[in-house]
């Protein structure tokens, strides 16, 4: 669990029952894009895994579930190189409807690096939906085609995302009081 000053310095934003009627929502609209299709469910570690949890069971439609490792925050922090640890195999995306699920889309870079990654092997089709949608004065480098609910330009942490590491296991979203631009992920 997180430093309890951390938690003092923190609101919540959204309640773990707003963030399981915002998946319900989600797992509707998708059900109906997805209907008598086969899809690759790709969800990328480790943020996504709260909100896949809760997801997969709500959908009807036919898939396969494999999964993307890619990070670009190391302490915090955004770094301008993408690690990637995992992803399925050229034969297992080729000719495939590809659905990547994540938990937040901050700028896009993540995602835009996902799914130029994916494409270099000939899905039909790659759509990507986020749990958050950041809101920012900026252009994004990919747009999420779904997404659950809205948050403002601010750190946030709690179902699925961390803080320092920590604070994924938390089941309401929170954003830390006057976090520095340095803090945001």
């Amino acid at each position: 669990m997180l430093d309890q000053a951390i938690l003092a310095n923190s609101h919540i934003i959204y309640t773990h029952e707003e963030i399981l009627h915002s998946i319900n929502h989600i797992a509707t609209k998708l059900n109906k894009v997805f209907s008598g299709k086969k899809v690759l469910l790709l969800p990328v570690l480790t943020g996504a895994i709260p909100f896949v949890g809760i997801l997969i069971p709500k959908l009807t439609f036919t898939m396969e579930v494999n999964y993307i490792h890619v990070s670009r925050y190391q302490d915090n922090v955004g770094q301008a190189k993408i690690t990637l640890t995992h992803e399925p195999s050229a034969k297992e995306i080729n000719n495939q409807h590809i659905l990547v699920v994540d938990d937040i889309l901050d700028e896009g870079i993540t995602m835009h690096y996902i799914c130029q990654q994916l494409a270099q092997h000939d899905p039909k089709s790659i759509t990507n939906v986020v749990l958050f949608e950041k809101k920012l004065n900026k252009k994004k480098m990919i747009e999420a085609d779904f997404y659950g609910l809205e948050v403002d330009d601010a750190y946030v942490y709690g179902f699925g995302l961390d803080h320092n590491g920590l604070g994924r296991n938390i089941a309401d979203l929170y954003a830390l009081n006057n976090a520095t631009v340095n803090e945001k992920n």
